[in-house]
C-alpha cells in the first residue's frame, strides 16, 4: 500500500505541481481531479472502445442523441428526433444551428457526415455498428439522410453513442510511416488519416488542452462557446493509475476529488460505499447495463433436456447469490434485458426448490441418481468465485439429492476464448452492450445465421435455436415503441421457456467523490456527468 500511494504521490507532484507533503492536496475551487483505471490509448472516435476512452469523448464531444433516465431517446447535436421512413430505411437528421467546435468552426451536415462514414469506414473495432448503413448523404446545409440495407429498430438509440460525435476533418492528418506493415496499415487505418494523440476537437463543453505522451493524464478546461450549459469546474486533470488499490488510497487520502468504478475492485467499492452511506463521500449510480447469465450447452446431454434446463433455473437463489458474492453491489434480475428499458420482463422463474425437484425427478433423477453438472466460473472475477462457491453449496443443502454440481475456476481470457466452441457445459460471463438498446442484449445473445434443427450452427450466441423466437426478434426491426416492447416481452418469454440463458444479475456504473464535491451523477447512457461536476 505504501509504494502505490508514493507512486501516486509521484505522479501528482509530477504533473499537477501537488506538494507530496500535505495531507491533502491543495486545489483552487474550479479545478478538479477525476481517476480512473489504465491509460486512454485514443481518442479517435472512430478507433476508441475502451469505456475510459468513450467516458472522456463524451464530455468532449456531444453525440448527436442522448438518453434521458427514462430510456427516451433526447436530441443534443441533433435538433429533432430523427425521421425514419415508413419502410425503415430511410433516416434523416437535422442539426442544431449554431454549434461550434472548440476551434471555432461551425458544426454542419457536411462535419457530421464525415465523421459518420469514417467511422463506418476507417476500419475501427466498433465500424459493424454502421455496417448496415449503405450512405450518408447531406442533402442540406444542417441535414443529412442515412440510407439503411434493411429495417434496424435500434438505430435511434445507436445515434446516442458516444463514438458517433463529430470531429472536423481539420483536426486530422496523414498517418506517420512508422514501419508498420501494409497488411497493418490497410486493415487499422483504412482512409490514411489519424487524429493526433493531443489533437481532439470536439463541441463539448471541456477541450482537451494537454495529454501526457502515455495517455495517463489528460488535462481539461472549459469551453467558453459551448452551445449548452457551461461546465461548472473551470479545470478537470484525468488521471490514470494502474491498481485499485492505488485509486482507493488516492481518494481516501483526497488526492483525488472523484473516482470511477470501473477501476476499482468489489472490495473497495463497499468500503466506499460504507463511507458514502456515513456521509464521509458522495456517491452515485448509472442505470442497470451489464447483465451477468450463465450460458448452458443445450446441444448436448445432461442440458440438452428442457426440463433439466427449466429445473436449474428454478434452482437459482439471485437474492442469496447478490447479498453474499456482491454484497449487494449487483441486483438480481430474471430478464436478459436490465431494468432500464421498460421491455425488461421477469420472464425467468423465481427460486423454486420444490418445482426444481419435481422436473429433475420427472426426468429421472433424483432418488440415489443425482444429476451432474459442471459449471464453469472466471476464476480471476472475485464475485465469481463466490458466486459459485456460494450456489454449490447451496444446491448440497437444498437440492442434494437430485443435484451434484462440479465448479471450475479458469481465467476470463480462456472462458471468452472456449466458450462458444462447445468447451463449457455451464459458464457464466457477463454482457454490456456498445450502446443501450434492448435488441444490444437479445441479438448477441440468441442471434444465429445458420442452424440445424433446434441447435445454431453458426451465431452470435449460444447453441440454441427457436423458431418462434428468431422470428420474433426480427418482428420487432421495424415496429412503432409500443408494439415493439410488446414483441421483446414475448420474445424473452419464448427464450426463458427455453432456458439457453439463466439470467444472474444486473449492473451499474458507481462513482464516489469527496463530501465538497457537488453534481454527482450519470446520464442516462451511463456516462460520468463531468460537465455537472463541482465544488
Amino acid at each position: 500500500m505504501a509504494e502505490h500511494r508514493q507512486a501516486w504521490l509521484s505522479l501528482l507532484v509530477g504533473l499537477l505541481g501537488i506538494s507530496a507533503v500535505a495531507c491533502a492536496p491543495s486545489r483552487s475551487p474550479d479545478h478538479l481531479v477525476v481517476g480512473t483505471k489504465g491509460a486512454i490509448s485514443s481518442l479517435d472516435p472512430a478507433k476508441a472502445y475502451q469505456t475510459r476512452s468513450l467516458q472522456l469523448i463524451r464530455v468532449l464531444g456531444d453525440p448527436l442523441y442522448a438518453l434521458s433516465d427514462a430510456g427516451e431517446l433526447v436530441p443534443r447535436l441533433a435538433a429533432a428526433p430523427p425521421q425514419v421512413s415508413a419502410d425503415g430505411l430511410r433516416v434523416t437528421i437535422t442539426l442544431r444551428d449554431g454549434v461550434r467546435f472548440h476551434d471555432g468552426s461551425p458544426l454542419n451536415a457536411q462535419a457530421m457526415a464525415f465523421s459518420l462514414q469514417r467511422f463506418r469506414n476507417g476500419g475501427g473495432s466498433l465500424s459493424y455498428l454502421l455496417e448496415d448503413v449503405a450512405s450518408i448523404t447531406v442533402v442540406g446545409p444542417l441535414e443529412l439522410a442515412l440510407e439503411l440495407q434493411k429495417p434496424y429498430a435500434p438505430f435511434r438509440n445507436l445515434l446516442s453513442f458516444a463514438g458517433l460525435t463529430p470531429v472536423p476533418a481539420s483536426a486530422y492528418e496523414p498517418c506517420p510511416d512508422d514501419g508498420a506493415s501494409a497488411e497493418i496499415k490497410s486493415a487499422e487505418i483504412k482512409d490514411g488519416l489519424c487524429l493526433p494523440a493531443d489533437g481532439f476537437v470536439g463541441t463539448g463543453p471541456y477541450r482537451l488542452v494537454s495529454r501526457r505522451a502515455d495517455g495517463t493524464q489528460h488535462r481539461l478546461e472549459r469551453f467558453d462557446d459551448y452551445w449548452d450549459t457551461p461546465a461548472r469546474s473551470a479545470r478537470i486533470d484525468l488521471v490514470s493509475l494502474e491498481n485499485s488499490t492505488a485509486l482507493f488510497g488516492a481518494l481516501k487520502a483526497g488526492e483525488v476529488d472523484v473516482l470511477l468504478s470501473s477501476s476499482l475492485e468489489a472490495e473497495h467499492q463497499l468500503k466506499l460505499e460504507k463511507d458514502a452511506a456515513a456521509g464521509r463521500f458522495a456517491t452515485a449510480s448509472s442505470p442497470p447495463q451489464t447483465i451477468e447469465v450463465l450460458a448452458l450447452a443445450t446441444d448436448r446431454p445432461p442440458l440438452d433436456q428442457v426440463a433439466v434446463r427449466q429445473a436449474l433455473a428454478r434452482a437459482l437463489p439471485r437474492s442469496l447469490l447478490s447479498t453474499r458474492a456482491s454484497q449487494g453491489l449487483n441486483t438480481p434480475l430474471r430478464s436478459l434485458i436490465p431494468d432500464l428499458f421498460p421491455a425488461a420482463q421477469p420472464t425467468w422463474p423465481e427460486l423454486d426448490i420444490d418445482k426444481a425437484r419435481q422436473l429433475l425427478a420427472a426426468a429421472g433423477y433424483c432418488q440415489g441418481n443425482p444429476l451432474e453438472v459442471d459449471f464453469t466460473y472466471r476464476s480471476n472475477v472475485p464475485t465469481d468465485g463466490l458466486l459459485a462457491l456460494t450456489w454449490q453449496e447451496f444446491l448440497a443443502k437444498n437440492l442434494g439429492d437430485c443435484l451434484t454440481m462440479q465448479i471450475d475456476g479458469l481465467e476470463s481470457t480462456t472462458v471468452y476464448d472456449q466458450w462458444d466452441k462447445g468447451a463449457f457445459s455451464m459458464v457464466i460471463y457477463d454482457w454490456a452492450p456498445d450502446f443501450l438498446d434492448p435488441e444490444n442484449y437479445l441479438r448477441p445473445l440468441i442471434g444465429c445465421d445458420e442452424h440445424e434443427g433446434s441447435v445454431c450452427k453458426e451465431g452470435d450466441g449460444v447453441f440454441w435455436f427457436d423458431e418462434e423466437a428468431a422470428q420474433l426478434l426480427e418482428d420487432q426491426q421495424n415496429q412503432p415503441p409500443d408494439q415493439r416492447r410488446g414483441t421483446l416481452a414475448a420474445l424473452q418469454e419464448r427464450i426463458a421457456a427455453g432456458v439457453p440463458y439463466i439470467p444472474v444479475w444486473q449492473g451499474r456504473n458507481r462513482a464516489w467523490s469527496q463530501s465538497s464535491v457537488t453534481g454527482l451523477g450519470y446520464d442516462g447512457s451511463g456516462w460520468l456527468r463531468l460537465d455537472t461536476l463541482g465544488r
